[in-house]
């Protein structure tokens, strides 16, 4: 049965402050493990779970003749990415972004260490779709391995895929739990629990929405690492979905909705611990609350993306339109076709994303040039050239306001809702 467990913290000399060095009794709570849970479902509920499914399904279904649907799911991923990182307190501007990302692309560094935290967790993202693509089961080595990526471009590099040993908390001081929102297990439960997740994971005793909300909660509720949970918590949620092959190509952008319903994101993931017997009413009751923002969040998401699919086909056309003739197969007519995912290029990465020679690359992007759909920038002391497409960056951004918006309008600042305690990453 789930269960919070009293410990004792030892007063310690760290912080600056009485409240800092002060000890206390804390609770940390245990959650049962997943796998053979019989969870129930009201009828309501199951329904909008259904509908969450056939939307990511219809998602994924998308057919556009002038863009392919890898450039569709990049876009998809990067927006992802960018919005899971921004629930942890990580925010940056697409041109932020761009620029220390031509600065890694031109083998160099980039002082703007928030920027490459985000690259760092768009790197994560991809690996963790690359590891459900290829693997007939996750293991607990793939999403260490996952972590190690998001954590690689930290201030803490040597943390990653490091399992961790010590108890974290959630909310109050750095320095102790006393007035923590929410104390994670002890570190003696932390290993058989994640072996668990991996086991629910890699099954079907759910469906698969249901599937990648429940692991999502349960690794939050875990927190097995000294930073970057909540990153590689939202990366498990797209693994799940991969590998139930319920999201083959694109993946709806949950963590843009999830950004906005900061509240609501708190409260399911709170709601979810409980204290009742494992196969008990209660127990499926606590975890509804949170499985019904999930679904809403999804169906939000889905819809959002869809539009911005056909904004994103509409784009297209108009770039085919100003480039004139276009020979079928011909690099120009790849690189057109993805470009709505890749806001940067250099000859070099153009090349390698459409497996054509660099030559060929250079030739399709001095033709985006003369069009104006690419613009060159010149960065770093060696003055490297590099090319972006301004109304791939505008796109983003008009993105994330959307999603930001409760309505979904984006000629509007969204309201400031209050958030109490943000789901920490660390």
């Amino acid at each position: 049965m789930a269960r919070y467990i009293r410990s004792r913290w030892e007063p310690r000399f760290d912080g600056m402050t009485r409240r800092d060095r002060q000890g206390c009794s804390y609770d940390a709570y245990v959650p049962d493990p997943l796998a053979g849970w019989n969870l129930t479902l009201p009828s309501d509920l199951a329904a909008d779970i259904a509908d969450a499914e056939t939307a990511i399904r219809d998602l994924n279904q998308t057919e556009a003749a002038s863009v392919s649907f890898e450039g569709i799911a990049r876009f998809l991923l990067r927006a992802e990415s960018v919005a899971s990182s921004k629930i942890e307190g990580l925010e940056a501007g697409p041109r932020r972004l761009v620029e220390a990302e031509a600065a890694i692309a031109m083998g160099g560094r980039s002082a703007d260490r928030v920027a490459v935290e985000i690259l760092g967790n768009i790197d994560a993202m991809e690996s963790a779709i690359e590891v459900a693509s290829s693997r007939v089961a996750v293991s607990l080595s793939d999403l260490l391995q996952i972590h190690q990526t998001l954590i690689a471009q930290s201030s803490t590099p040597d943390l990653g895929g490091v399992v961790r040993e010590e108890q974290n908390w959630i909310g109050g001081s750095s320095y102790n739990p006393c007035s923590a929102a929410y104390v994670p297990p002890p570190t003696e439960y932390v290993g058989q629990l994640l072996d668990d997740l991996v086991r629910y994971a890699n099954g079907d005793e759910h469906s698969p929405l249901v599937q990648a909300a429940l692991a999502h909660a349960q690794f939050e509720t875990i927190h097995p690492f000294a930073d970057g949970n909540g990153r590689s918590g939202r990366a498990l949620i797209h693994i799940v979905l991969r590998r139930r092959t319920i999201s083959t190509t694109a993946i709806p952008p949950i963590s843009l909705v999830l950004a906005t319903w900061a509240d609501d994101y708190i409260s399911g993931l709170t709601a979810f611990r409980h204290t009742h017997e494992a196969d008990s009413t209660e127990r499926s009751e606590a975890a509804h609350t949170w499985l019904r923002t999930f679904a809403g969040a999804t169906l939000r998401a889905c819809a959002d993306a869809s539009r911005y699919t056909s904004q994103i086909e509409d784009l297209t056309d108009e770039w085919r339109s100003d480039l004139g003739a276009i020979r079928r197969g011909s690099a120009l007519d790849l690189l057109t076709a993805v470009l709505p995912a890749v806001p940067l290029l250099t000859v070099e990465s153009a090349s390698r994303l459409i497996s054509r020679s660099e030559v060929a690359a250079a030739g399709a992007i001095n033709r985006l040039l003369d069009a104006g759909i690419l613009v060159q920038r010149n960065v770093g002391k060696q003055r490297y050239r590099i090319f972006e497409a301004p109304t791939v960056l505008a796109l983003f951004t008009s993105l994330e306001r959307s999603l930001a918006s409760p309505t979904g309008d984006t000629a509007s600042e969204p309201p400031v809702r209050p958030v109490p305690v943000r789901p920490s990453d660390n």
